[in-house]
Parts: C-alpha cells; sequence; structure tokens
C-alpha cells in the first residue's frame, strides 16, 4: 500500500516539502483542471513502480519525489492515456488491442471494473480519471467497485471530476484546498459561484 508521497523540491503544482498521506482504502483525489491531479499520478507512477512498456512519460527520475510503499500487486492504468484506442502502435498482447480498438472508452473502463470485482485479494488500484465518460449508472458501479478494493483490504488512489463518484465516500482529498474534506463540502465548493 502507498503510505505517503513527498516531493523534496517544488515540481509543477507542489511546493517543497509538501506531501500527501494516504489511508488504507479508497483515496479519491479531486479538484479542478490544473491543480496537479495528473501531475501527482505520474510522479506516483514514476517513483514508486515498475513502468509497463506503454507508459512513456517525461521527466522520469527527475520528479523530485519519494514515496513510502508496502508491497501489494498493483493494477495501474492512465484511462487517457494508456486506452489502446489512442495509440497507433501494438506490443504482444495482440489479442487485447485488437479488442479494445471496436469498444467504446466506456466499454474498456466497464472491462476493468468488472475484473476488479472479482478479486478477493489485497492489491493496489491506482487509476487517473477512471470516470472520464462514465454513464450515471457506470459510475455507481465504480464507486461499487472501489469499495469492493477496500473490503478485501485493498487500496485505491483514484483521480476524479464525477460528482457522483465524489459523492460515494465521505472523504476526499482535495488539491484545491490542499486537505482531506467531506466529500459533501468539496462538491458545494465547486458551485456555480465558482467555487473557492
Amino acid at each position: 500500500m502507498l503510505e505517503t508521497i513527498l516531493f523534496l523540491k517544488p515540481w509543477r503544482c507542489f511546493k517543497e516539502d509538501e506531501g500527501i498521506d494516504f489511508r488504507p482504502g479508497v483515496n479519491l483525489i479531486v479538484g479542478d483542471q490544473g491543480t496537479g491531479k495528473s501531475s501527482l499520478f505520474q510522479a506516483i507512477q514514476v517513483k514508486g513502480m515498475k513502468k509497463p512498456r506503454s507508459w512513456n512519460l517525461p521527466m522520469k527520475d527527475s520528479i523530485p519525489a519519494a514515496i513510502v510503499a508496502k508491497g501489494i500487486p498493483i493494477f495501474a492504468f492512465d484511462f487517457e492515456s494508456d486506452n489502446y484506442r489512442t495509440k497507433s502502435w501494438f506490443d504482444d498482447d495482440i489479442g487485447f488491442h485488437v479488442t479494445s480498438m471496436h469498444k467504446s472508452h466506456g466499454q474498456m473502463v466497464m472491462a476493468m471494473i468488472d475484473a476488479w470485482l472479482r478479486v478477493d485479494k489485497p492489491f493496489l488500484v491506482l487509476v487517473d480519471e477512471p470516470d472520464m465518460a462514465l454513464s450515471i449508472r457506470s459510475c455507481h458501479k465504480l464507486v461499487r467497485a472501489f469499495q469492493h478494493v477496500a473490503d478485501v483490504g485493498g487500496q485505491v488512489i483514484a483521480t476524479a471530476h464525477n460528482p457522483v463518484i465524489i459523492a460515494g465516500f465521505p472523504e476526499v482529498y482535495s488539491l484545491e484546498h490542499r486537505r482531506w474534506m467531506p466529500s459533501g463540502e468539496f462538491i458545494e465548493s465547486q458551485g456555480s459561484n465558482g467555487g473557492v
């Protein structure tokens, strides 16, 4: 499980010595565009994980961050950049690639959610904006899948924008406010008055 990420120097949206302490269970990272959600996701990938071939991330080891983690199996996927429908190349898993090109983005996400729901051992799910292009019904299923991962002793670290998903958990980590806060309070802060 991922316990902490600490930025040792200023990097993108993060200040020197700024960090996040992650919790067991579901860690939903929220905030408006430009608050650092995807940058945080990238830093965790680069600093804390062995990168699959499909990850071609810039700045690699130059990200000034350190993480503390305890080993459990990891499932990491960036639903924007790692979705094979958006790629123009193939690697060894040709069957998966060909199949994925004939499914919608939402169908790809739902296939992964169904896989998570079948796992009965602890694992870490690390996903960036899995709610992108999902229907309301599918967002409710994603909430159930995240809760299932937590129920089997795993951990979820995910970024999200959809209020259905945000409201599905009592607290979220807001990168706008730089703190854990009740999900209802965060949703209210995003109202039509321009937020905070």
